[in-house]
């Protein structure tokens, strides 16, 4: 009889460690596999869904640091008195998208995300964070932003 924890998927079998280099694994890794292993849950495509959600959380920040650079450089070219309001947001669009959906897509293969699952499998840390805080990052980046705005303003 096989043990839960031991099995593993045909696509942890195919892309395991020893199929494949090593990488090293940071923070943001933990939070992919988190929401990843959640959207598989619910059926959703896994890895697209998780790069979505880092890439919105990285929209958000983008965007307060967009207004900080704006409310600083207010002389300069890039200011928004140089620009409509659908150039600035062709401009924030095409920057969120060549610099935050890209890479967490490109950096999230499908060898990368094998080597992750058997990291995070059975880690300590998926018993000490709570799901709905991985959940909220989006939520506390937003609200940090605010903050931060109502600093620069007041």
């Amino acid at each position: 009889m096989k043990d839960i924890n031991t099995t593993r998927s045909r696509f942890e079998q195919l892309y395991s460690k020893s199929n494949g280099k090593k990488y090293r694994y940071y923070f943001f890794d933990y939070l992919y596999y988190r929401l990843y292993i959640t959207y598989k849950k619910h059926n959703d495509p896994p890895r697209f869904s998780a790069c979505c959600v880092f890439a919105g959380t990285f929209m958000i920040a983008l965007l307060f640091l967009c207004i900080a650079a704006d409310c600083i450089f207010t002389d300069f070219f890039f200011s928004r008195k140089n620009f409509t309001n659908l150039q600035g947001g062709l401009i924030f669009n095409g920057l969120a998208i060549l610099f935050c959906i890209i890479p967490f897509y490109i950096r999230y293969t499908r060898k990368r995300t094998a080597a992750i699952l058997l990291k995070y499998k059975g880690n300590k840390w998926n018993r000490i964070i709570p799901s709905w805080v991985i959940y909220t990052i989006p939520l506390w980046g937003f609200l940090g932003g605010i903050g931060i705005c109502v600093l620069i303003f007041n």
